[in-house]
């Protein structure tokens, strides 16, 4: 565990609050959250780009990486049910390891929230004025009055969070994507022209041809899955949570994965590979179908729901890895005044120091063009949140090992710890996979620059929570001397 200088403080230091009343959560309000935390339209566009291989991706996906994180932390979840991953990590390998990894889930989160925000504005601009997809200060003011308004939201608490994820998910994500795959069927019955390539050779359903092309899309696979499971930092506020933890993650994970693939299916469908729009291919499609029954003065009302459909993804990331940072801020790694919390049990410094952070990030919008910002963004996500996938996975294995006698509830099946080893070992090795693919560049960006560059900024990620860690260590010996 830590080490005693830290440690010491714990106890004189408040533990995170348990849950204000009224704010426990149930099955539907968690698999609601834990299903906005990935499930979106965003990346369906650059699923359909790749065809049939989709399907391919699609399994590859679900089997190598959406399976293991999900047995994963729901073994951990139900045994350590208080802080996610910051505890599991610190558990596993002390205090300084538990808070790099909840430092680089929360770092990834606020470069990929950015991302995420950059899309909400585009399809905004789709609902009112379309000519404002590539305007700078558009999308910078979009961003930061969606991620600030989110921000006042969600200091209201778990249960005003939970409810802004189940209507946003509801109205901006669920029923604009079964609006795409319905009308998607009925174009095929129809009989209008299927733009998506159907034929059985091997190159059309496998990644045979172009494989650097194909790996950078294959990530769109697997982060449009990652983060199942940053729920867990709710636990504490999980009714019955070693049952209902495990019934929500398993029943996100297989809607998501489900809606996906069928609108990534329709979008293929309807939208030519070589008119694609990586960004707004759902706005795409819909547009397409809708002209198709003279229904075009619906787009606007489609695009709005989209929008607000990320924006509740964005929502749900406010709080989630922040109740991780505030565990660690308990622990005594962060100073005092981020382990408060207000009358609602929001960590509100902490929650204001994210929304500071997350604005400074992105003035990258105003500095660079917006889809270079875009993947720069995207991309270092990706290569901070597999490294902190290596870390969780092989720390539920040590677990395994150190303290197996700790109840769990649920368990991964297979034997003892051989089928532990084995699903930790796909998803480890599948991290590791995505770590590497994430090194090569996109677009046009120089391979001499970008993937030394990547690696450097993940050096510096991680030197700097162990670098707060024994700052802190040398303050509260001093302290106490």
């Amino acid at each position: 565990m830590a080490s005693s200088t830290v440690d010491s403080v714990h106890s004189h230091v408040s533990t995170p609050a348990i849950p204000v009343k009224g704010q426990y959560l149930g099955v539907l309000t968690l698999t609601m959250m834990t299903a906005a935390l990935f499930f979106t339209l965003r990346n369906m566009p650059m699923m359909a780009a790749t065809g049939l291989q989709m399907v391919f991706f699609n399994l590859v996906t679900v089997f190598a990486f959406l399976i293991p994180i999900a047995l994963v932390a729901a073994e951990l979840a139900t045994a350590w049910p208080k802080n996610g991953v910051f505890h599991w990590v610190e558990e596993a390998y002390g205090t300084s390891w538990g808070f790099t990894a909840i430092w680089l889930q929360w770092t990834q989160s606020i470069f990929g929230i950015a991302s995420i925000l950059a899309y909400v504005a585009v399809n905004l601009s789709y609902a009112f004025a379309p000519h404002l997809a590539t305007n700078k200060w558009f999308i910078f003011t979009i961003i930061l009055g969606v991620y600030w308004g989110a921000t006042a939201a969600n200091l209201r608490g778990t249960r005003a969070s939970g409810m802004i994820s189940t209507i946003c998910l509801s109205s901006g994500v669920l029923f604009p994507s079964a609006v795409l795959i319905v009308m998607a069927i009925i174009y095929l019955i129809h009989g209008y022209p299927i733009r998506l390539n159907l034929a059985l050779t091997p190159d059309n359903w496998l990644p045979l041809m172009n494989p650097e092309h194909h790996l950078l899309l294959f990530l769109s696979f697997i982060f449009g899955v990652a983060g199942i499971e940053v729920s867990a930092g709710h636990a504490r506020e999980v009714k019955n949570v070693r049952r209902n933890y495990p019934i929500a993650v398993f029943s996100a994970a297989l809607l998501g994965f489900v809606i996906t693939l069928l609108g990534g299916l329709a979008i293929a469908v309807v939208v030519p590979v070589i008119h694609l729009n990586m960004v707004s291919g759902s706005i795409q499609a819909l547009q397409r179908l809708f002209e198709a029954w003279n229904l075009g003065f619906l787009l606007p009302v489609a695009a709005f729901l989209i929008a607000l459909g990320a924006a509740g993804q964005v929502s749900t990331w406010i709080l989630g890895p922040i109740k991780g940072m505030w565990a660690a801020s308990q622990s005594g790694v962060l100073p005092a005044a981020f382990q408060e919390a207000n009358q609602h049990g929001v960590p509100r410094n902490l929650l204001l120091l994210q929304a500071l952070l997350m604005s400074l990030v992105s003035l990258l919008i105003l500095v660079i063009p917006v889809v270079t910002a875009f993947l720069l963004l995207t991309s270092l996500s990706v290569v901070l949140y597999c490294f902190m996938y290596l870390i969780l996975f092989t720390a539920a294995i040590r677990l395994r090992y150190t303290q197996p006698d700790i109840p769990r509830p649920y368990r991964v099946p297979g034997g003892n710890n051989w089928g532990l080893w084995l699903v930790a070992g796909i998803g480890f090795m599948t991290s590791f996979a995505c770590l590497l693919i994430g090194l090569i560049p996109p677009g046009h960006m120089s391979e001499v620059i970008y993937g030394p560059s990547m690696l450097v900024a993940l050096l510096i990620m991680v030197l700097i929570p162990f670098g707060m860690y024994r700052f802190r260590q040398k303050q509260t010996a001093t302290q106490m001397d």
